[in-house]
């Protein structure tokens, strides 16, 4: 955290936004500066207020977990924030978050007042705050979102945020699950997953007790089989349904798994 603190207050000092690092629940792991604007702090003891900005970021952060990338957006007050992913060894585990500014001039600082007024006693001291936030323009919100944007993927790289649990083999599993009928290599793994291969390979067969190459395998031969006996299609059909590129590599490994080959095994069953 200290690490991480450093580099918020490096893109605190160079934009002049608030920085902020949430985990996957919305709890706040780090921030620069370490206390809430005026504004927000304001906003905050409303129930009503505070939960607006509670759903906002909610949406933000589903938004980016979606998409996997960087997204700009405006708070229910009308405020301009952006919101990053970061991942430890490819697990998603919490977001890199800046705000909060205006982009435009000091006119645009009557929407923010008028949207918020409701919710403050004392009109003076809400554009008195309001006036504290930073006016940009739309170049330069951009600009500085994507230098945190490069700051999240330096620190997604490293794995400074991790998951409470380390999940790496499951999410490796499910990764497999859903791209079975695709080309998966090793090498492809590590790339989608930010780790190296000692990595990504020891963490597998710790939690599962098999290498990934024969997890995939074992996967795709029982897809192939529940193929051969609900589906009419050919033989060849299957075996690149399945992600086999050779049919002929696939009726080798079938034979192998249950002793007759696919065709045999089709007419047995059926």
């Amino acid at each position: 955290m200290i690490e991480l603190e450093k580099m918020l207050k490096d893109l605190h000092l160079l934009s002049g936004l608030n920085m902020s690092i949430f985990d996957l629940n919305q709890n706040l792991l780090a921030s620069y500066p370490h206390k809430k604007s005026k504004f927000c702090n304001e906003i905050g003891k409303n129930k009503k207020s505070y939960q607006h900005c509670l759903d906002c970021d909610y949406k933000a952060m589903e938004h980016v977990k979606e998409s996997g990338e960087l997204y700009i957006y405006k708070c229910h007050f009308g405020l301009n924030e952006a919101i990053m992913p970061l991942y430890s060894y490819g697990v998603l585990t919490g977001y890199l978050m800046m705000g909060q500014a205006v982009i435009g001039t000091y006119r645009n600082y009557s929407k923010i007042i008028e949207k918020s007024k409701e919710y403050f006693d004392d009109q003076e001291k809400l554009k008195k705050y309001v006036a504290k936030i930073a006016i940009l323009n739309e170049d330069q919100v951009y600009s500085f979102a994507n230098i945190c944007d490069i700051y999240a993927k330096y620190i997604s790289l490293t794995n400074r945020v991790q998951a409470k649990h380390d999940n790496l083999a499951q999410e490796v599993k499910k990764y497999i699950i859903s791209n079975y009928n695709k080309e998966i290599t090793i090498e492809q793994l590590c790339a989608y997953f930010f780790c190296s291969r000692s990595t990504l390979l020891n963490h597998f067969k710790s939690k599962y007790n098999t290498t990934i190459h024969k997890f995939l395998l074992d996967y795709r031969l029982e897809i192939a089989s529940e193929l051969l006996i609900n589906e009419k299609i050919s033989v060849k059909e299957i075996s690149y349904k399945c992600g086999f590129e050779d049919p002929n590599y696939f009726c080798k490994v079938f034979r192998k798994k249950y002793n007759k080959s696919p065709l045999e095994f089709k007419n047995e069953r059926t």
